[in-house]
């Protein structure tokens, strides 16, 4: 007589829970990677594209890093009458490649919002978020540099694009969450450290002082 071996728990619960109607997905096993989260800022700014491009090259430049140029297209809803209408924009772009900062980019494009004019867009792509000291002083110098208040139009810009759209507020509240004083008098940026930072130096051992 042969005695038939039971199945063990894990192969029960596996059985049973592969029924119809009862059917769960697991995870693989596999081992953990760690992820970099990447946040993206959009800002929407006065300032030409190119502008806003040509200084964030010489900033990266001056701190020694490699930077990698792109150039694209990608779709942006165009507001017609009442109805949004895809449409296609250029995109021209900033990569850096080595360093601290390694991995982020800045994009800018331009978009119509109303039914005539552009909004300029300068959106950021940051690893680990753009809470950190060195993003921080980095769009603090971006600005100072700007030839005009990136934040602001002029009455005739903002008519010719749609004088009652939101994006005016919405570009001086994300400058305002940068630290920047979007008031009359936060013009001139006054700028909160130098450029490049300096990296902490190394801990020197007894011996090297000896």
């Amino acid at each position: 007589m042969t005695v038939k071996a039971p199945q063990s728990h894990a192969r029960i619960l596996q059985t049973a829970e592969r029924k119809p109607g009862h059917e769960r997905v697991h995870p693989l096993t596999t081992p953990r990677t760690l992820m970099v989260r990447k946040a993206t800022l959009d800002l929407e700014v006065s300032v030409s594209s190119i502008q806003a491009i040509r200084l964030f090259r010489e900033l990266a430049e001056e701190a020694g890093w490699a930077l990698q140029r792109h150039e694209g297209s990608r779709l942006v809803d165009r507001f017609a009458i009442i109805m949004p209408m895809a449409q296609s924009a250029r995109t021209l772009g900033l990569k850096v490649l080595d360093g601290p900062m390694r991995g982020m980019e800045l994009t800018c494009w331009s978009e119509t919002r109303g039914s005539s004019g552009a909004v300029n867009i300068a959106s950021w792509l940051v690893p680990g978020g753009h809470d950190g000291e060195l993003f921080r002083t980095l769009v603090q110098h971006w600005v100072a540099r700007m030839d005009r208040c990136p934040w602001r139009w002029s009455f005739g810009e903002r008519s010719k694009v749609g004088y009652l759209l939101p994006v005016w507020r919405q570009s001086r509240r994300r400058f305002s969450d940068l630290g920047f004083n979007t008031k009359k008098a936060g013009w001139p940026v006054e700028i909160q450290g130098r450029w490049p930072m300096k990296q902490p130096n190394a801990p020197v051992s007894d011996n090297e002082e000896e």
